[in-house]
């Protein structure tokens, strides 16, 4: 059985038959990342005791009456559940090769999620993974003190910020705009793409979601003067992750490091109320960079971070990749990424 789910209720029941889910894999989240000339899907493939449930976000591929389809920003790929040596792995490709074929998809990226079972061995029947590097987490479930495994530098901030900051929990609509005003700091100290820029509607729809995750803001308030020193938007995922989503320090606290404190009772927490894990991702752009060494200050445990890359229809993405060469140059061209279409302003830039 193959079907194409974009009804929210529907959605809902799919993803939730699955034991083990994040909230990038939700309808909610998924509304909330799509532009307006995108539409999200829900692909659901279902054999004997296998279930498949793979999120993506189809979208046009301009003026060429072709699309192409992706994955939200974080840790998505496909759900599954009951898959054993005998599953028909033939059967599962021509259903969705039939499908991007029909719908005139051409290409398919999807990220994977570190913390979902078996979807490296699913995906490797098509196209190619590729890993772009390595995320930091914890695994709540372990009993060895976690305390054990962070650094010197962070245990030494940690112990005096309890002294200079108390922490807070909210998920009100002030407690997003209070987020927002140092999340935007951050963002502007660092120079980041204005992708990363989210409004206050998408931290509202996220508060106000009723299906398997709950949202909130983490802050770190002086104990001095009260002011919010830094905060951190964490979304946990009902039994199972929670996800370090976002997160801010306004410039004056940058030298007391207080998102220190803010992680480490988010972790505490985690542990309280029986999650498995918690991701703190990796760095800027998949890279162990400087943001990567200061996760890696807090735990040992790593994770590769991969993505799937499909062309379901060679020839069209061939012709789609001349044209854009010949409109914009190649010394334009980005031959590392995925679509190559899409690496220039004539098909839309990603």
């Amino acid at each position: 059985m193959f079907r194409v789910i974009t009804e929210e209720n529907e959605w809902n029941r799919a993803i939730s038959s699955f034991e083990k889910k994040d909230f990038y894999h939700s309808y909610d989240y998924h509304q909330v990342c799509i532009k307006d000339n995108e539409v999200a899907k829900l692909l659901l493939y279902k054999s004997g005791n296998t279930s498949i449930a793979f999120p993506l976000v189809i979208r046009p591929i301009n003026g060429s009456g072709f699309f192409d389809a992706t994955s939200v920003y974080g840790y998505a790929g496909p759900l599954i559940s009951g898959l054993t040596s005998h599953f028909d792995f033939q059967d599962w490709k021509e259903q969705m090769l039939g499908y991007f074929l029909d719908d005139k998809i051409i290409s398919i990226f999807s990220s994977t999620n570190p913390f979902i079972d078996n979807q490296e061995q699913l995906l490797s029947h098509m196209g190619e993974i590729e890993s772009l590097g390595d995320i930091v987490y914890f695994d709540l479930k372990q009993s060895k003190a976690h305390l054990k495994q962070y650094s010197k530098t962070t245990k030494r901030y940690i112990k005096r910020n309890k002294e200079l900051f108390d922490i807070r929990e909210g998920n009100s609509e002030d407690d997003a705009r209070q987020f927002l005003e140092i999340y935007y700091q951050s963002m502007e100290r660092v120079g980041a793409n204005s992708q990363y820029y989210f409004k206050l509607p998408y931290f509202i729809k996220l508060l106000r979601n009723h299906s398997f995750f709950d949202s909130s803001f983490v802050f770190a308030t002086s104990k001095e003067n009260g002011d919010v020193a830094s905060g951190a938007f964490i979304i946990r995922t009902k039994d199972h992750i929670v996800q370090y989503h976002l997160s801010g320090t306004v410039d004056a606290y940058r030298h007391l490091s207080p998102i220190r404190g803010v992680i480490d009772y988010v972790r505490c927490q985690g542990k309280l109320d029986s999650y498995n894990f918690f991701n703190l991702g990796g760095g800027v752009g998949s890279k162990n960079d400087s943001l990567y060494d200061f996760k890696a200050s807090f735990s040992k445990k790593t994770a590769p971070f991969k993505v799937w890359k499909y062309i379901s229809n060679i020839e069209v993405y061939d012709q789609l990749c001349t044209i854009a060469r010949e409109k914009e140059g190649e010394e334009n061209s980005n031959t590392n990424y995925f679509p190559a279409y899409r690496t220039n302003s004539y098909f839309g830039t990603p």
